[in-house]
This record gives C-alpha cells, sequence and structure tokens, in this order.
C-alpha cells in the first residue's frame, strides 16, 4: 500500500513539473517576443526624435541668422545716422 501511494506521489509530482517546465517555457517565449517588440518601438522612437531634431536645430540656426541679420541692419543706420549727423553739423558750419 505505501508503494503504490509513493507511486502515485511521485507520478503526480513528475507532471506537475512537467506541466510548470512547459508553461515557463510558454512563458519566457513570450517575454521573448515582448523585448523584441519594444526593441523595435525603441528604434523607431529613435528615428523619430532624429527626424524631429534636425528640423528644430534647423530652425535655430535660421532663427539666430535672422537676429543677426537685424542687428547688422541696425548698425547700418548707426553708420548711416552718424553719418548724416555729420553732413548737417557741416552744412551748418
Amino acid at each position: 500500500m505505501n508503494e503504490a501511494l509513493l507511486l502515485v506521489v511521485i507520478a503526480l509530482l513528475t507532471v506537475n513539473i512537467l506541466f510548470v517546465g512547459v508553461y515557463i517555457v510558454l512563458v519566457l517565449k513570450e517575454v521573448r517576443q515582448a523585448v523584441t517588440k519594444m526593441n523595435q518601438i525603441l528604434d523607431s522612437f529613435s528615428t523619430i526624435s532624429t527626424a524631429i531634431a534636425n528640423p528644430v536645430s534647423s530652425a535655430s540656426g535660421f532663427f539666430s541668422a535672422i537676429v543677426e541679420g537685424v542687428k547688422a541692419f541696425h548698425k547700418i543706420q548707426d553708420v548711416v545716422g552718424s553719418h548724416k549727423e555729420d553732413e548737417i553739423d557741416g552744412s551748418e558750419e
């Protein structure tokens, strides 16, 4: 009787361990698929962020060029204005 009961318990434990092993394999397979999808998402995010960063840096250069142009225009106005003031001062004398 004890031997039969021991055999049944060993058989049930073996079947149980077999099911747990199969379940672990299936879970690891799902984890692998999830990691692969996550890697694809990160790759596409990298591509998108690069695509967004390039125009933003170009826009920054564009705006700095406009600011420098405005500064140069003000300098020219100052030079022309001081030149006109010299002409006005020279004609009054």
